[in-house]
Formats: C-alpha cells, structure tokens, sequence
C-alpha cells in the first residue's frame, strides 16, 4: 500500500535529517512535532516514529505526482530541515540535488526557493 501524502512528507523529512549521518536533537524534534500534528492512522504513526531510530533513505516514490505547488512546499521543507541545525552538510546538499530532480524541479526554481530559507546557500 503506498504512503499517504503526510507519511511520505515525514518520509522526506526524515531522509534530509539523517542524509548526513546522524539525527541532531533539533530534527528529532522538529519530527517528533511534524509526525504528532500529522493526519496519521496508527500504522502510519507508528513507521514514522521508526525514521526516528533508524535512518531513512530518499524514496522518491509518488513524488511525480503532486502538484507544482505541493512539489515547491516539499523541497522548502526539506531545505528548512536541511538548515535545521545550522549547517548543511554535504551529504544534505546531494539529497536536496536528488529531491529536486526526483520532484521534477527545475534549476531556478529550487534556487528561489533555497534563496528563501536562511541557512541554505543557494547551488
């Protein structure tokens, strides 16, 4: 069965905190608040709480068919958690490259949005 929509989010989420290795406090937090405001039966809730023990890899599943807007929201989001704990490293660099592609987004308007999120530079 395919993710609902606030599963994948958190799924996306999870990946950018963990793409450098580790998950800092402020992601886990900032997931901890995301996954308990979601729309999440217990299932869901429950394989969301696991991206907090165990790292999660991008699955670009699905992500073709949002729509422009729900596609720029996502790549914001991840950009936010990207800069969550004030460094981006460069292994969250390479996953927003990846997110950007697999989302269909073009080069200016991932720069746009980046220019838009403090503590993100701009690629």
């Amino acid at each position: 069965m395919a993710d609902s929509q606030f599963l994948t989010v958190i799924r996306i989420w999870a990946a950018m905190a963990w793409a450098d290795g580790v998950l800092a406090e402020t992601e886990a937090s900032a997931l901890r608040r995301l996954i308990s405001g979601a729309q999440l039966d217990e299932a869901e809730a429950e394989q969301a709480r696991s991206f907090l023990e165990h790292k999660v890899e991008l699955d670009d599943a699905g992500l073709a068919a949002l729509s422009a807007d729900a596609k720029h929201g996502v790549y914001r989001a991840a950009c936010r958690m990207a800069a969550l704990d004030r460094e981006v490293a460069l292994s969250e660099r390479s996953l927003l490259v990846k997110l950007r592609d697999a989302l269909g987004l073009s080069l200016d308007a991932a720069r746009e949005i980046e220019a838009g999120v403090p503590g993100v530079t701009v690629s």
